[in-house]
């Protein structure tokens, strides 16, 4: 059975369990011919990264957990000039062999993604194996089963696949066309937020409908504001301009059109609305 990962980013609450469970996991512990001890500093076969959109006082930060992508074309693999020092199991996951390693970083450099890391006590290439030991004994990585937040998912690779195309996962940096076997929910993307307000007393409008209309192919996306008065439409064309129309109950409707995306997360501010009648 081979496997696939689905990681939520919305879900991640920057908790850092994740990257505690893996040094639990590795530091001072040998699961041979997998994977050899990892070392307690500068290593992190999986790490959450912050990424910021926006300026300021409009920001939104981005929780990135990032491990070994387990290509289906790994650049890795091919780059390696030692036999059979790095080789695909069954379930997918691609392992270097801490006994062949010979450390001469040829996969940290041919990783696109940076998730190979150099131990220089044993002079060998490590990264993330997604605790092939214990998936092959039925259970879940150990990062996977520290998270709190159900950010991480491990299950069969069709399974994953339809996961993510109902959800609209994406995977990493597609376009390098290594077949990465994580899809991510919530990656940055192009984006156009804003915030409803009443006009008059400057209360925050919840649950408003808003349609925003891509002008180039007239596909439309329906959204609700949020509790706070916010909404967030993402995964947009920079190439086109968008019109953007709120309705909320008991106010008048009103059109905002033109919009172009000049930063890849744009926020319109504050956008009032009248009361109707």
């Amino acid at each position: 059975m081979k496997y696939a990962v689905l990681i939520d980013v919305n879900r991640c609450s920057i908790c850092y369990s994740c990257e505690m469970a893996c040094k639990d996991e590795y530091v001072g512990n040998v699961f041979p011919p997998i994977s050899y001890s990892q070392t307690d500093k500068q290593q992190a076969w999986i790490n959450v990264s912050e990424i910021e959109k926006g300026k300021y006082p409009h920001v939104k930060v981005y929780p990135v957990p990032k491990l070994c992508m387990q290509c289906e074309k790994a650049p890795c693999m091919k780059a390696c000039p030692v036999p059979g020092c790095m080789y695909k199991t069954e379930t997918g996951v691609v392992v270097i062999d801490p006994e062949k390693c010979t450390g001469c970083k040829a996969c940290e450099k041919a990783c696109p993604y940076e998730a190979i890391n150099f131990n220089d006590d044993k002079n060998i290439c490590q990264k993330c194996t997604l605790c092939l030991h214990k998936i092959e004994e039925g259970k879940q990585p150990a990062c996977f089963d520290a998270c709190p937040s159900g950010v991480l998912l491990l299950d069969e690779e069709s399974k994953i696949k339809e996961l993510a195309r109902k959800k609209g996962a994406r995977q990493m940096n597609p376009e390098l066309k290594t077949g990465p076997k994580v899809y991510y929910v919530g990656l940055p993307s192009m984006t156009l937020a804003g915030h409803v307000i009443d006009s008059k007393n400057l209360m925050d409008v919840s649950n408003a409908d808003v349609t925003v209309t891509d002008a180039k192919t007239n596909e439309k996306l329906k959204l609700k504001t949020n509790a706070s008065g916010n909404f967030g439409a993402a995964y947009l064309n920079k190439d086109s301009t968008y019109s953007i129309e709120i309705k909320g109950t008991g106010y008048a409707a009103k059109t905002l059109k033109n919009i172009s995306l000049d930063i890849d997360y744009k926020h319109l501010g504050n956008i009032k609305l009248n009361k109707a009648g």
